[in-house]
């Protein structure tokens, strides 16, 4: 074999003496007949003619009337022709690196160690290093053969940081402790991202929710939004005011950026037309803020209960105006009935995000991972069940004190669901739509498997529906109805006509609030359809 210089300025071809030629891969047909083609180079500055007699470990072999047989390399070329190859794309090297910037609340503890089980789930090893910058950390995932599979720039500056560093490019991942607001909307418009509420780039890592915490002697359990919004405002200055002993309130709180400061705050504390205007010691570090509550028996506080049920704190209760007491059980945070119960968020730039990047977020909502999620304190995505009989105040509150309460209607539920078991997953719509919300769909999709899996094999699948008390009752009751069917017709497209039948979809309007309705956020738990689990004719359901 010689070589020479082809027609393609910058290229080398190699000229096959034809005794020695082997058709290289187009199949027998080519092997028997060549074909007319045309090889472009790809900055267009020449071409040359001929007939393709064979393509093989991407080197065009092509007989031309002028120079004979040649080779000529495909990463150089187009190749314009009947029996051109289909060549693959190439496989772009994408590198490993990668940032999530956000919340503390989720990025401490949680996201750590998410990723620690998503590098187990893969088979790499996980490494975690601080840098000089508190808040900021570099982990590292190996693969087995000690290659980098992914390095993560995991800084935690706060919810409201999410977003500027998702604009910026600096983050693949923003994570936050509450829902994007309009303000981070138009943070990351200026970069061409839309708004990622009930996106496909909005996932919900798990639930968490803010308790207010005293010193473990204290007697009181619980307090009404008022009487903590007038502790803040420096109304009410000692825990006589309250029941408790004659022992000065000491309030502590953090920073004005603080993700959990702004939850307590606008659900507490500027409802009640208060704002922080007593002196209070600030914090900006969680355990610092539990460790002043542990050493103060006047002292009163609030952390996410991931962390709060690891220390020795006394958990309030809030008890709300019409007298529902609302306990920071993970059971209440799982069906988001607690009053100060919140998602934890993910969000990522539509179509733009690191593919490993891409695939921690897809395992965090797979069943291996909420181990990790438990494992962190924060409430995962297993079911839980409850009983009617264990909702105590709930059916006192509903025969007692709600307006326009129906008997009849109420006695009817009684009988029903008397001996079932409420799951802890809830359905809920967006607001003034017929639409499931993103994590609500994903419910759907979840019980839809369970189902199939045979989880609840032999129990019939209530689907309860639940609305507020704005409006008529009967209307109400109707609205529930039609939301439960709208559930009910979602899951019938992924189960099998037996499974189907199992699905009872019914309403009890405005029974068994979650919370009061005198707010929007109140009317909003209300509105929800709920699972139960049933024994077919019975009202027994067996453990």
């Amino acid at each position: 074999m010689s070589n020479l210089t082809s027609p393609f300025t910058g290229f080398s071809a190699s000229i096959v003496c034809s005794a020695g030629v082997l058709l290289l891969g187009l199949g027998s047909a080519m092997a028997q007949q060549s074909a007319p083609v045309v090889l472009e180079a790809k900055d267009g500055s020449t071409s040359v003619a001929g007939q393709l007699v064979g393509f093989e470990n991407n080197i065009y072999v092509l007989e031309t009337e002028d120079m004979g047989r040649i080779q000529i390399s495909g990463d150089n070329v187009i190749c314009t022709g009947a029996i051109c190859p289909v060549i693959p794309d190439a496989v772009v090297a994408v590198e490993p690196q990668f940032g999530i910037y956000g919340s503390r609340t989720v990025g401490t503890t949680l996201i750590p160690n998410l990723l620690r089980g998503y590098a187990e789930s893969v088979g790499a090893t996980y490494e975690i290093a601080a840098t000089e910058d508190p808040a900021e950390r570099i982990v590292r995932l190996i693969n087995a053969d000690g290659s980098l599979r992914a390095e993560i720039d995991l800084q935690t500056r706060g919810s409201g940081s999410a977003f500027p560093a998702l604009a910026d490019g600096y983050a693949d991942i923003g994570v936050a402790d509450r829902r994007m607001k309009d303000s981070d909307v138009a943070k990351i418009a200026a970069a061409g991202i839309p708004d990622l509420r009930d996106s496909a780039e909005e996932t919900v890592l798990g639930v968490d929710g803010i308790v207010m915490i005293t010193h473990p002697d204290n007697p009181v359990r619980n307090l009404t939004s008022l009487e903590i919004a007038k502790i803040w405002s420096g109304e009410i200055t000692n825990w006589l005011e309250l029941g408790g002993g004659d022992v000065p309130i000491s309030v502590n709180s953090f920073g004005e950026g603080s993700g959990d400061r702004a939850v307590m705050m606008d659900a507490l504390v500027r409802p009640n037309g208060r704002d922080e205007t007593v002196a209070v010691t600030r914090w900006s570090a969680y355990q610092d803020m539990v460790n002043a509550v542990m050493g103060d028996k006047g002292g009163i506080g609030f952390v996410g209960r991931w962390l709060a049920r690891t220390n020795d704190v006394n958990l309030l209760a809030i008890r709300e105006d019409c007298g529902l007491l609302s306990p920071p059980t993970d059971f209440r945070m799982k069906i988001e009935g607690y009053a100060l119960s919140r998602r934890l968020y993910a969000y990522s730039r539509p179509g733009d995000i690191h593919p490993e990047a891409q695939a921690f977020l897809d395992w965090t909502l797979t069943t291996p991972a909420q181990a990790f999620i438990k494992e962190s304190n924060f409430v995962d995505r297993d079911l839980e069940r409850m009983r009617l009989e264990d909702m105590g105040m709930m059916l006192v509150h509903t025969a007692a004190v709600e307006p326009d309460f129906d008997g009849a209607q109420y006695s009817d539920m009684m009988r029903q669901l008397r001996g079932a078991d409420r799951l802890s997953v809830s359905f809920r719509f967006n607001t003034g739509s017929s639409n499931l919300d993103v994590e609500s769909i994903r419910n759907v999709q979840e019980l839809a498997v369970r189902m199939k899996a045979g989880e609840f094999d032999g129990f019939e699948v209530l689907l309860v529906g639940f609305a507020d008390s704005v409006g008529d009752r009967v209307r109400n009751t109707r609205l529930a109805q039609n939301r439960a069917e709208a559930v009910r017709s979602i899951l019938a497209q992924s189960l099998s006509a037996a499974d189907n039948a199992r699905l009872l979809p019914i309403s009890y309007g405005e029974l068994l609030p979650l919370s009061c309705n005198d707010s929007e956020v109140g009317r909003e738990r209300n509105r929800r359809v709920e699972v139960w689990l049933r024994l077919p004719n019975s009202r027994t359901v067996s453990r």
